[in-house]
């Protein structure tokens, strides 16, 4: 597993159920557009390092970049004919 989508792994571990009933904070259109391109596998070393120091300072934003993985995941499943 990729070392960044285990560290995000790991934190929605341990904070999801402490998270949970919280307002999502959506994060600003361009913020919002590298976390989108990040969850999809299609950033490079420089951006991806950007990515992890925004969800440093806005650590409300990894559920939002969750959701995202999870969107991308079920986007390619339905494309190969999965059932998810």
């Amino acid at each position: 597993m990729n070392n960044d989508f285990k560290i995000l792994v790991e934190f929605l571990g341990v904070f999801g159920p402490e998270a949970s009933g919280r307002v999502l904070e959506v994060p600003h259109f361009e913020a919002a557009r590298k976390l989108e391109r990040f969850a999809a596998g299609g950033v490079g070393a420089t951006e991806r390092r950007e990515v992890c120091a925004l969800l440093q300072l806005h650590p409300a934003w990894v559920r939002y970049l969750a959701d995202r993985v999870i969107e991308s995941r079920n986007v390619g499943t339905a494309e190969d004919g999965g059932d998810t």
